[in-house]
């Protein structure tokens, strides 16, 4: 007879599940204490976030804040807007050389018998460095003779010249949104002229209209203060406006340092550092007024510029361009 297979004892099962049973909960135990730091949690999370904002879209905008300016990646080379409103982009210039502003500190100012043309070309022609020059215009046929009503007789003298258009006829109305075109200008009635009533207004223009450009000539001459054999006045602009706010800060794009010389009234300027180098020169901004007769320099490509107008008087400037041989 086989020998009968003996059953086990409930005992001896109930020790086996104890076994077993024992050795899971040490396996959850063991599990269970693997416990992630608390700071290792809190430095996970601060680098998916800054990875976030780094990698996102919306980076370069934190950036261009921190800067003061937008920068374009591709062309390398700041971004500038018609309006200084941040919208647009009218044109892409280099940064700015710092070395320049870092050794200005006010406005240089000088009557025109202390300046000669050596002093001029050393100083100031090619430095960037901004001036003014006292009384520099008072003989000029345009103090007696230029107003508002001089160059609406000559831009209505022949109906094609309003007409005329081309690359170069620069006009810009700022903050005068009711003048679409330098026709407008010539269009208001006399007591916004004369500002007996009516908003404030003011523009600028380039002369590019060649019968009022010869005329315009004859109004005024190459300043003392730069060399006589320099290239002579060829490309005139007009800023003329009543009272009030005149252009707002911005940077301009063109070929050459300029001189302004104000026909009448009188104008505040004020300037301000290329916002890239703040740690250079700061942004303390640098202020003088104008008067009748004076003339401002400066490199309106280097240094960001406003304007307001003072006192009671109708502003009227000359700008032109210069090139020292």
């Amino acid at each position: 007879m086989s020998e009968l297979r003996k059953r086990k004892s409930s005992t001896e099962r109930s020790e086996n599940s104890n076994e077993a049973l024992s050795n899971g909960m040490t396996t959850m135990t063991r599990s269970q204490i693997n416990v992630v730091p608390l700071h290792s949690v809190i430095a996970l999370l601060a680098g998916v976030l800054i990875g976030g904002i780094l990698m996102g879209p919306w980076w370069k905008d934190y950036l261009d804040i921190i800067r003061g300016y937008r920068w374009d990646y591709k062309n390398r080379c700041i971004m500038e807007s018609p309006n200084g409103d941040g919208n647009g982009v009218d044109f892409c210039r280099l940064p700015a050389e710092c070395s320049t502003c870092s050794e200005v500190h006010e406005i240089d100012d000088v009557h025109v018998d202390d300046i000669t043309f050596q002093d001029f070309a050393e100083k100031y022609a090619y430095t960037s460095r901004p001036l003014v020059v006292r009384n520099a215009s008072l003989h000029w046929k345009a103090m007696t003779d230029l107003d508002y009503y001089w160059l609406k007789e000559q831009y209505l003298s022949d109906g094609d010249i309003l007409d005329y258009n081309s690359d170069e006829c620069w006009f810009n109305r700022y903050k005068t949104l009711e003048f679409r075109n330098l026709a407008a200008v010539f269009k208001l009635p006399d007591y916004r002229v004369e500002q007996t009533a009516g908003k404030p207004w003011y523009v600028g223009w380039a002369v590019c209209h060649k019968p009022v450009a010869e005329a315009l000539f004859s109004m005024f001459e190459r300043p003392a203060f730069i060399h006589p054999e320099s290239t002579p006045p060829s490309k005139p602009w007009i800023f003329i406006g009543t009272p009030g706010p005149g252009a707002h800060s911005h940077i301009d794009n063109v070929d050459l340092s300029s001189w302004q010389a104000q026909i009448s009234g009188a104008k505040k300027w004020t300037l301000n550092p290329p916002p890239e180098c703040y740690w250079t020169c700061g942004s303390k901004s640098l202020e003088t007024v104008v008067y009748p007769g004076d003339i401002i320099v400066i490199n309106t490509n280097y240094w960001f510029h406003a304007t307001q107008i003072l006192g009671h008087q109708l502003s009227l400037v000359i700008t032109n361009e210069y090139e020292l041989i």
